[in-house]
Formats: structure tokens, C-alpha cells, sequence
């Protein structure tokens, strides 16, 4: 079953990181303080965030259908391995995400209007996670 969620939050203010590229952070599409974008942009934000000290943890893709949003069954995440410097947990997550985004992003056009959300982390958010 496919979980449903609310569209059309209000945008936090601090929903990107400082110097987030503008042009990619208008391009989001924004639910319950959660981001996603096309599957080329979704690329782009990856690999911003890589090179930016963020960890990407995982990504979802959605299809926004009616007023609310249908999570496909097309799940990646990645863990942090124990004693992995974040530098390289950093480098490694954003490599292994950017590689299934270009191995799934045909299958996901098939499924339509789709979008990528992407769900990163900061190395103190990560701290804060695991506390």
C-alpha cells in the first residue's frame, strides 16, 4: 500500500542548507518539510550536497496525484558504516545514491510526473540522531 501524504506545507525557513543553490531549491517540491525534485535536478541537489559536507541518508520517489502524494515502492538508503569518517561517509553516500538515481531514473518516467525526495543530513543533525 502506498502511504498518502498532505501537499502544500508551509516552506521552513530553514529547509535547505546555507548557500543551497536557488535555482534548485525553487525547483523543489516541498511537502510536510520534506523535499523532492525531478529526477535530473534530484541528480544535482545530490551532488551539491556531497561536496557540501551533507550526508545523503536516503530518497523516496513520490507521485503527487489529487492533492496529496503516493509514495512509490522505490526506496535507497545508506547507512553510515561504524568508524567511517563522515568526509567519507559523505563522499560514499552521495556516489551510491548518485549512482541508483542513473540506473533507476528510466524506470521511474515510466511511472509518470514523478519526483525524487531526497532526505540529508548535516554531520551535528547526524550526532543528534543517533543520541
Amino acid at each position: 500500500m502506498s502511504e498518502m501524504l498532505e501537499m502544500n506545507q508551509p516552506l521552513s525557513p530553514d529547509l535547505f542548507p546555507s548557500g543551497f543553490p536557488s535555482d534548485l531549491a525553487s525547483a523543489a517540491f516541498v511537502a510536510t518539510n520534506e523535499v523532492a525534485w525531478r529526477p535530473a535536478l534530484a541528480a544535482r541537489s545530490v551532488e551539491w550536497l556531497g561536496t557540501h559536507g551533507y550526508a545523503v541518508l536516503g530518497t523516496e520517489l513520490w507521485l503527487p496525484k489529487d492533492g496529496s502524494i503516493q509514495s512509490l515502492p522505490y526506496f535507497q538508503n545508506v547507512d553510515r558504516q561504524s568508524n567511517e569518517a563522515w568526509h567519507l561517509f559523505v563522499a560514499r553516500a552521495a556516489a551510491e545514491t548518485l549512482v541508483y538515481l542513473r540506473v533507476f531514473t528510466p524506470k521511474f518516467i515510466e511511472e509518470g510526473d514523478v519526483y525524487v525526495n531526497v532526505t540529508w543530513v548535516s554531520e551535528t543533525e547526524f550526532k543528534n540522531l543517533k543520541a
